[in-house]
């Protein structure tokens, strides 16, 4: 058996439900030398400003921006804070920026896929243009587009293989063995959690992963 041991807890994004969680399982964090989380940190990087990476940055902004402002009606950014105030009391490292920036996860979608997403939505936006489409119907759709080429690029990085959380699994792991932890929390989006746990494991952790408790992040498996 690995003597690295990892537990992974599933999150919902915009709800507080699982950060708390990983507080209150087993006694806190007190038994953990490091928290890492897939997100805290803006992660917006620009090498190469292209017209595609332009509308996946314009859109990737949007999701966080309501990513956001979820949170704060509900409360999230209080517990984001609680989370590193714990692992600060625990004396566990807490580490904000395991997954991939922009750029990074914009590379990991294949170029032809890119060009097919941007060409399928322009093409339903001319259709509506053509089509008469009502003006503030018409505004909508427009500003809606790099969010919907954004969302396409990140779910097809999620069913084609999962990049993102191989390159999660491989900062938590190049993480451990540069400052010597042997046991982590890791909390990441619900719909990594499993993708991760396995990714750890074949880099030879033992895991053991929790689903998300939100009732949404149930609903929709996120």
């Amino acid at each position: 058996m690995s003597s690295r041991e990892a537990t992974v807890q599933g999150e919902f994004h915009a709800g507080a439900t699982d950060a708390r969680a990983l507080l209150e399982r087993d006694g806190g964090l007190e038994s953990y030398d490091a928290v890492l989380v897939e997100g805290r940190s803006p992660t917006l990087v620009v090498r190469e400003l292209t017209l595609g990476y332009a509308a996946f940055l314009m859109g990737y902004v949007t999701l966080m921006w309501v990513q956001a402002a979820v949170a704060r009606v509900r409360g999230r950014t209080e517990a984001g804070a609680t989370l590193r105030e714990a692992a600060d009391r625990a004396d566990a490292a807490f580490h904000d920026r395991i997954d991939a920036d922009t750029a990074t996860v914009y590379e990991m979608v294949p170029t032809p896929a890119r060009y097919l997403f941007g060409a399928w939505l322009v093409s339903l936006l001319a259709v509506a243009v053509v089509a008469g489409l009502n003006r503030p119907l018409l505004v909508v759709l427009s500003l809606s587009v790099p969010y919907l080429y954004t969302t396409l690029a990140i779910v097809f990085v999620k069913v084609s293989a999962d990049a993102r959380a191989s390159y999660m699994a491989d900062r938590i792991d190049d993480l451990a063995a540069e400052r010597s932890y042997d046991r982590v929390a890791v909390l990441c989006g619900d719909a990594h959690r499993t993708a991760v746990g396995e990714a750890l494991e074949e880099r030879e952790w033992s895991v053991t992963t929790h689903r998300t408790r939100h009732p949404l992040g149930r609903l929709f498996r996120w």
